[in-house]
């Protein structure tokens, strides 16, 4: 499930990809500077990784031209706009994974 939710996160920030003559799809990280194995995309382990997409989704307007607000509370987010809410997470940065990949979702849904 992992590795289905972070390439779904590569695919929302429109990460460059080649596929390797081994056969693998690989994506290019901008931040980082360099290509990933699909099995290597580290968006549920790193900050560095997560918070560009926290910064696009909070860029991001929906039909009224309201912004979708990120908020990080201990273990708790939440995006306003949508019904994400996500509370007493185990730990910060698992929290933010999950309510990102909820969003991504809802609005991929959305744009249907």
């Amino acid at each position: 499930m992992r590795e289905l939710n972070n390439r779904l996160i590569a695919e929302f920030m429109e990460l460059p990809t080649e596929v390797s003559k081994a056969g693998l799809l690989n994506y290019y990280h901008r931040e980082c500077g360099t290509w990933y194995e699909e099995h290597e995309l580290s968006y549920n382990v790193s900050q560095k990784w997560l918070m560009p997409v926290v910064d696009k989704i909070e860029s991001l307007r929906d039909a009224n031209g309201d912004a979708y607000r990120f908020t990080i509370d201990m273990c708790n987010a939440q995006i306003e706009g949508t019904n994400i809410e996500i509370i007493g997470g185990a730990y910060k940065l698992n929290t933010i994974y999950q309510a990102v990949v909820e969003f991504i979702k809802w609005y991929n849904n959305q744009s249907k």
